[in-house]
């Protein structure tokens, strides 16, 4: 006789709930660019002092996955549309605004008043992080053109 009791087997939802550009991988690997990248170009212009890069990712890395997950579901939201090099450069700076935005609120929650410079310091490096990420992009492939089959005369 077993001492061991069979257990129920627990199943999750899956991811069944998430929207459809979630449980895409490319989706993913966008914002995983933009979380490593990100940081790496907003710290440029410290570059010069080796010490600066660990503090970039510090507090550039919850902006810029915020920045990734906002223009990756964009971008890879509607698989017919083919975004140019204006509207992936608008798109990357207003997901940039939005890092800074996750900020200023996350500021709030904790500090009883935002401190305005810094999030206009994260802003300023952010933003242009997320146009650089944006503009080198690769554009999304073309879908494939479905031909209609006719039936054949007899």
């Amino acid at each position: 006789m077993s001492t061991v009791r069979a257990l129920p087997r627990v199943r999750g939802p899956g991811l069944g709930w998430l929207p459809e550009v979630l449980r895409r991988r490319v989706t993913w690997l966008t914002v995983w660019r933009f979380l490593w990248a990100g940081p790496l170009i907003g710290g440029l212009p410290y570059a010069w002092l080796l010490i600066s890069i660990p503090f970039a990712y510090g507090i550039g890395a919850v902006p810029a996955a915020v920045a990734g997950l906002l223009f990756a579901a964009w971008y890879h939201g509607h698989r017919r549309r083919i975004p140019t090099w204006p509207w992936r450069a608008a798109i990357a700076a207003l997901s940039g605004v939005g890092g800074a935005t996750v900020v200023a609120l996350g500021m709030l929650l904790v500090l009883p008043e935002v401190n305005w410079f810094y999030v206009g310091v994260v802003a300023a490096h952010g933003v242009p992080a997320a146009l650089v990420l944006g503009l080198t992009q690769k554009p999304a492939l073309r879908p494939p053109r479905v031909r209609p089959v006719s039936p054949r005369p007899p």
